[in-house]
């Protein structure tokens, strides 16, 4: 008994439970990264006194609750829960949208059935004067009379000819009244479609479930993950005066089950899907062992193996070498749009402006004649912006003319930038290899030999010069018994070019009209029992 009253008297010190209230939230602001978005939604509340459940329809299918984070200012918030089912029977009164709906449909029944009386009015006339017709041509039948039955007939056939007309004419009215309905009866269609929409919410979305007590602004927030944006990039080079001119876009989409209509939109290069923390090393171990002896396989494991497309050895190696994955380097940047966007579920592909940079560069022409008959335009510099530079596709500009497109890649803050700006077709290349010997130095030396000499010559057919940098390779060796040596018409400026073994790299000026030839020796010597491969 003293259990009961205690309850009693807890029960009689907790505000009473009201009904439940439905109330639509409006999305406020959007922070977009690059994969997914962060959805910003506020709630008014003008709740009477005591705690009360509230519903918020229109979320998302499918919205992690785990990453839903409700606040509120003037109101104090309990228990949060989403539905994605059945959602429970609203037992308060309409909501404000509700009723405006229900009375729009209310005002265009109204003026639906006043034009519907109109015309009824004005087919009552039509059958009227049909009635009287009828009523006239039945009037001679009562008269015997020739004289009488003649005036009678004169008199009824011009008093059916007037009653005829204005039949006509009141059915002529009776059609365009009609006609004048159509708009009335789409208008009724049209609200009524709107009153169910309210009533009967699409069912391919969540609803918020909040205990909520006092009146104030509920701010709902929730992670979409169907949802991004790029950078897209014009980049102009200003040959003459050595600088990159670059403009900034994005491309925004989302399809995440609703529109966004007038919301305040903020980019953020974070990557909140993406790796948080560095990936863990796992300890090495190595074994030695006595040499595996590979045995022989049957006739129809050998047919079947030789189908295959690699050895399990080589795809065991490729799973153990590091690869790189795309990650953020540098502080997150965000960018404020200073206008409200409007962005359809899933249809609208939004391209925005961001700003535009200018970044010192060196221009040159690179020349790898191994492969190219001619050189190529290339700009190096800093990204001394202080942002990062996101990946992106880049429209290339050289010296006011379109030369190309490429694929910007991810330039930290700070890092180097490098750019190719199209083909320079009046430095032409050639690279040929005018003597090579191999064979036996001698009978006694025990040894073998090969000696390659590489040509390259690189002719500037322009009208003006150019800072040169030409690329090739040389043989390198690993093993003792391989010996390599070189001789160089002229010193390369860089050995082990873009940490590469073997390539080699030739900084010149190269002026108009002039041309430059390069030669290269290499000599390789090995022991007998060997081959060169």
């Amino acid at each position: 008994m003293r259990i009961t009253l205690v309850a009693a008297l807890l029960l009689g010190a907790t505000p009473a439970l009201a009904d439940t209230i439905e109330a639509p939230a409006t999305i406020r602001a959007v922070t977009l990264f690059p994969r997914g978005a962060q959805v910003v939604r506020d709630v008014t509340l003008k709740l009477p006194e005591g705690q009360h459940e509230v519903l918020v329809p229109g979320l998302p299918e499918g919205t992690d609750i785990s990453t839903l984070r409700v606040m509120g200012e003037g109101v104090q918030i309990g228990a949060v829960s989403l539905i994605d089912g059945r959602t429970p029977a609203l037992t308060n009164t309409d909501s404000a949208q509700i009723k405006d709906a229900r009375a729009r449909l209310d005002q265009a029944t109204e003026a639906l059935a006043n034009g519907q009386d109109q015309v009824a009015t004005i087919r009552a006339k039509a059958q009227a004067a049909q009635d009287q017709i009828d009523f006239l041509k039945g009037a001679g039948t009562q008269v015997s009379d020739p004289a009488q039955l003649q005036a009678m007939a004169q008199m009824v056939g011009d008093q059916i000819l007037a009653i005829s007309e204005r039949a006509i004419a009141a059915q002529a009215d009776a059609r365009r009244a009609e006609s004048a309905l159509k708009p009335l009866q789409e208008a009724v269609k049209q609200a009524q479609a709107a009153l169910d929409a309210l009533q009967n919410p699409a069912q391919n979305h969540d609803v918020l479930r909040a205990m909520v007590q006092g009146s104030g602004t509920l701010t709902i927030t929730s992670y979409a993950g169907n949802a991004g944006w790029q950078p897209s990039y014009d980049l102009r080079l200003d040959g003459a005066n050595n600088t990159l001119d670059m403009e900034r876009f994005v491309s925004v989409h989302q399809a995440t089950g609703e529109d966004w209509s007038n919301v305040d939109l903020t980019l953020s290069t974070a990557r909140p899907g993406g790796q948080s923390a560095p990936a863990p090393v796992y300890p090495r171990l190595a074994r030695i062992g006595p040499p595996m002896v590979a045995k022989p396989l049957s006739k129809n494991l050998a047919r079947a193996d030789s189908g295959m497309a690699a050895p399990a050895p080589m795809m065991a190696e490729a799973a153990l070498s590091d690869t790189a994955a795309l990650q953020m380097q540098g502080e997150t940047v965000t960018y404020h749009y200073p206008t409200a966007v409007d962005l359809r579920d899933g249809v609208d592909d939004l391209r925005l402006k961001l700003d535009a940079k200018k970044i010192p560069v060196n221009v040159l022409a690179e020349a790898v004649p191994l492969s190219d008959p001619q050189a190529y335009r290339v700009a190096e510099g800093t990204n001394d912006t202080g942002e990062i530079l996101l990946p992106g596709p880049a429209n290339l500009f050289a010296d006011g003319a379109m030369v190309g497109q490429t694929q910007l890649p991810m330039v930290a803050a700070g890092d180097k930038l490098r750019l190719g700006f199209g083909a320079i077709e009046g430095i032409r290349l050639s690279r040929t290899m005018p003597d090579t010997t191999e064979g036996d130095r001698g009978l006694i030396s025990k040894s073998n030999e090969r000696r390659e000499v590489v040509q390259i010559d690189v002719k500037n057919l322009t009208n003006r010069d150019w800072p040169m940098r030409v690329i090739d390779r040389v043989p390198y060796s690993e093993q003792d018994d391989l010996k390599i040596s070189y001789k160089f018409s002229e010193q390369p400026s860089a050995n082990n070019y873009d940490d590469k073994r073997g390539v080699l790299a030739w900084r010149f000026d190269l002026p108009a009209g002039q041309e430059k030839q390069i030669r290269t020796e290499t000599t390789l010597s090995w022991p007998t029992d060997q081959i060169l491969r």
